[in-house]
């Protein structure tokens, strides 16, 4: 199977600078330009300058049998979708979590929706759920349930292989005790204003709470509940991420609504037992492993409970970090995803030569 990507040059707001084309671990990778690296990092509008060219050509240099996108309500799926009609090609689709509208600009999402993106999901030949709960966001959608598969998100192991120092981020950011910790994205959604609220009055004496990542709507309240004894580090990336989880003495992913949320497994690659929230697709992985601990989103209570209990009892959060572990290795690496991902492709290949013909579907009719 020869596989390549085609993406966009959107790393931040600005450029990143990549050529438009290289070989990356045997995947060649095709890079368009975005009109605006702004709107795409802070909109999600990616605009790419050239795409169907770009797809035309690779189609002609080597021909393309199948098509996988990632992502929903971004134009790069409406350009391979509109390649796709005209070869009669089938194609994947992975929505990771971007299938309801929720959190930000419903109204704008809604019309987006009617005018661009539902042909997306409904002209897929497969698409692909990362847990239990995007395949009930599917089934919600009114999306056909044969035409849905399981596969969940995967990590690169190698990345944990060699990690920073313990003790590196306390003696960093003057953390002197246990250390109970946030990392991702801060917005409603996320819990994190619930969780520094389970901090308060000294709720859990010696603990210090960091709160690591940008913010996407959810500082202000998050900070609004703050007091002595949290920090906001703002964006972690590469080591200093590693470092926060290595140095974790608990790691709380308190979201709802979410579809999957890698950060608790990277966590435990890390030696950071978990307490995530118990909606969330980890969270169904994570008591399937017996890995760590669940609480509802917006249980104040329950968070500190939890918090307090692994602080308390070591031993049984060094059980749940190697049961997480071996979990992990065993269903979770990008080895094992890359596998299943490869049945997939060959089953939809398989089925496209049974029934020749249009593979992608066409736009759906306003009601």
């Amino acid at each position: 199977m020869v596989n390549s990507v085609w993406t966009t040059d959107a790393l931040d707001h600005r450029r990143a600078q990549v050529p438009p084309r290289r070989g990356l671990d045997g995947v060649e990778v095709f890079v368009s330009p975005n009109r605006s690296n702004r709107l795409a990092y802070e909109h999600q509008l990616f605009l790419p300058q050239g795409g169907e060219a770009t797809l035309e050509a690779l189609h002609n240099e080597r021909p393309v049998d199948l098509l996988h996108l990632h992502g929903h309500r971004h134009l790069l799926n409406n350009v391979a979708l509109a390649f796709a009609r005209r070869h009669g090609l089938p194609y994947v689709f992975t929505p990771n979590g971007t299938l309801p509208r929720h959190e930000r600009k419903v109204g704008v999402k809604r019309v987006w929706d009617w005018l661009f993106a539902d042909a997306v999901p409904r002209g897929a030949a497969r698409i692909i759920a990362v847990s239990r709960a995007e395949l009930g966001q599917l089934r919600r959608a009114g999306l056909p349930p044969d035409r849905a598969r399981q596969i969940p998100n995967g990590l690169s192991l190698e990345e944990f292989e060699e990690l920073p120092a313990p003790g590196t981020f306390k003696a960093r950011w003057g953390v002197t005790g246990p250390m109970v910790a946030y990392l991702g994205q801060i917005s409603p959604r996320k819990g994190v204003d619930h969780l520094v609220a389970a901090f308060g009055g000294g709720a859990i004496p010696g603990a210090t709470l960091v709160i690591g990542g940008n913010d996407m709507g959810g500082l202000a309240q998050a900070k609004a509940q703050g007091h002595d004894g949290v920090i906001f580090t703002g964006l972690l990336e590469g080591p200093e991420r590693l470092a926060l989880l290595v140095d974790a003495d608990v790691l709380v992913y308190p979201s709802t609504d979410e579809v999957f949320g890698l950060v608790p497994f990277e966590g435990l690659l890390c030696g950071a037992p978990v307490i995530v929230g118990g909606d969330c697709g980890c969270g169904e992985l994570i008591a399937e492993a017996g890995a760590g601990l669940l609480v509802r989103h917006s249980d104040v209570e329950g968070l500190r409970e939890r918090v307090r209990a692994l602080l308390g009892d070591r031993a049984s959060a060094e059980v749940m970090v190697r049961r997480g572990r071996r979990y992990i290795e065993q269903h979770l690496s990008f080895e094992r995803v890359a596998r299943d991902h490869a049945a997939l492709y060959a089953e939809v290949l398989a089925e496209a030569r049974r029934e020749p013909g249009p593979k992608a579907g066409g736009r759906r009719e306003p009601s």
